[in-house]
């Protein structure tokens, strides 16, 4: 079997490279490009090398880990802050866990093919690279939502429901000067829907109100009901007001089902 230097340092250039990226991406830690390529240059050398290395397995495994460790240093700013300290922590176990889930995926997926070049490991690993990059999207998109979701509680009459609640800083709605927050049509009708099967008005900003609305294909009219919700924040701090509820037309996520008004949140 040939081996040629070149292609082989090549290849393990720009892997080392991608999962130092994948690896500093996950961990939102300041990165630079030619540190990057500096530590997969370094990341290149040592796996040529260390073929030739005549140790004890668990001497070579430590290696492994130094070096592992020694790369993703080199790509790291500065190291002065508790904080960046943590991140480089977490970049390094980022980068093994990517290059262990990388490695066995290949090898797995090797390991039913008699034959396989390296093209076909560069297009499975740039395939795994795209895959990843989408789930530390979905992943950072779903913690962005849930630091401004709120555990909520709302209570009508003798009927209280818990809810978890989105803080929409676009919901400025306000009806007779206390702020609106939309529901989702089940929790809605859990709470309201006696009023509305037997048509209980009691208008005058009592009970029930309504309310216009203007959006793009057209006005159209929202039935209000005022209760009172209780917004948990931080601590042990619990925010309390009489609020106008309407039914929200776009709330289709699983993770809440109020908009809470920009106004309901204090700070």
């Amino acid at each position: 079997m040939t081996v040629y230097i070149e292609y082989a340092f090549l290849e393990n250039f720009l892997f080392d490279g991608t999962l130092l990226f994948l690896a500093f991406t996950a961990a939102r830690a300041p990165m630079k490009w030619w540190r990057i390529c500096l530590s997969a240059f370094c990341g290149a050398i040592f796996a040529l090398l260390f073929p030739l290395l005549k140790l004890p397995m668990p001497l070579l495994i430590l290696l492994k880990i130094a070096v592992g460790l020694l790369l993703c240093l080199l790509a790291t700013q500065r190291l002065k802050t508790k904080k960046e300290w943590g991140r480089y922590a977490l970049s390094c176990v980022l980068f093994f866990v990517f290059t262990f889930a990388f490695g066995g995926a290949l090898t797995g997926i090797a390991g039913r093919f008699a034959k396989v070049n390296s093209l076909f490991v560069v297009i499975g690993f740039a395939i795994l690279t795209v895959i990843s990059l989408v789930l530390i999207g979905v992943l950072y998109k779903k913690k962005a939502v849930h630091k401004y979701v709120y555990p909520c509680e709302i209570l009508y009459k003798q009927r209280s429901v818990d809810v978890l609640g989105y803080l929409d800083s676009g919901n400025l709605a306000a009806k007779n000067g206390l702020p609106v927050c939309f529901l989702s049509a089940d929790v809605f009708y859990e709470l309201f829907g006696e009023e509305l099967l037997f048509e209980k008005e009691e208008r005058g900003g009592q009970v029930r109100d309504e309310m216009t609305v203007h959006t793009v294909s057209g006005a159209r009219t929202l039935v209000l009901f005022k209760a009172v919700i209780k917004v948990k924040q931080s601590g042990k701090k619990t925010t309390k007001k009489d609020t106008y509820f309407a039914i929200g037309q776009n709330i289709i996520s699983r993770e809440y089902k109020l908009l809470l008004n920009a106004s309901i949140v204090e700070g």
